[in-house]
């Protein structure tokens, strides 16, 4: 399954177990019958890194690059997630530069950089909805990354370990939540961290 486009196929493979829809399953019925097939993960969500106020002349706010300290921030963040054995099947960030600046730096860490993709749905504004079913047509995953913005992340956080409602959850630039047993459809897990950069020295 591409996971870039969460496009539904006319057969889907989880595992061992391969599922076709029959010929008289209407296509609203097999989206709703794919998306019931994925597996219980670890979610983290990481905030980008410090960047830049202004973006270079004549750029706009997407293009604003993270500042040095910015830089060296995430990269300390990643040698410490690795040094905490976190690891990540896939990391999936917003296309704005800062975020996806942050990302690389991850996944440099890591050597996941052919596991890096970008999602519109992490951008600025996200719907959580649209977002959760990107992640739920994800199968084989035990752990993503996911990297975006505020206050879309916390209000992301709030929802799922609240069931769908909310809670007040801050996430520093740099900070970082994990979430176990996190499950897309229908939305849930429990929050065990919600760190800022200086927890991760």
């Amino acid at each position: 399954m591409d996971c870039s486009s969460a496009r539904i196929d006319s057969s889907y493979a989880g595992g061992q177990v391969q599922y076709t829809a029959p010929f008289f399953v209407g296509y609203r019925q097999y989206a709703d019958v794919v998306r019931y097939r994925f597996s219980i993960m670890d979610l983290y969500v990481l905030r980008h890194g410090k960047a830049e106020v202004f973006p270079s002349s004549g750029g706009k706010d997407a293009d604003r690059p993270l500042t040095r300290q910015g830089r060296n921030e995430i990269q300390h963040i990643a040698s410490w997630l690795m040094k905490n054995r976190c690891h990540f099947n896939m990391i999936a960030t917003s296309p704005l530069k800062r975020a996806e600046e942050t990302a690389e730096i991850v996944a440099g860490v890591y050597g996941l950089t052919k596991s890096l993709v970008v999602w519109e749905d992490l951008s600025p504004g996200l719907d959580f909805d649209r977002l959760m079913e990107q992640i739920a047509f994800c199968d084989g995953l035990s752990s993503l990354l996911i990297i975006g913005h505020e206050p879309s992340l916390s209000g992301c956080i709030g929802r799922i370990i609240s069931g769908g409602g909310a809670a007040e959850i801050t996430l520093k630039k740099g900070g970082l939540a994990r979430i176990r047993n996190f499950c897309p459809n229908p939305v849930s897990g429990t929050l065990v961290w919600l760190l800022s950069p200086r927890h991760m020295r």
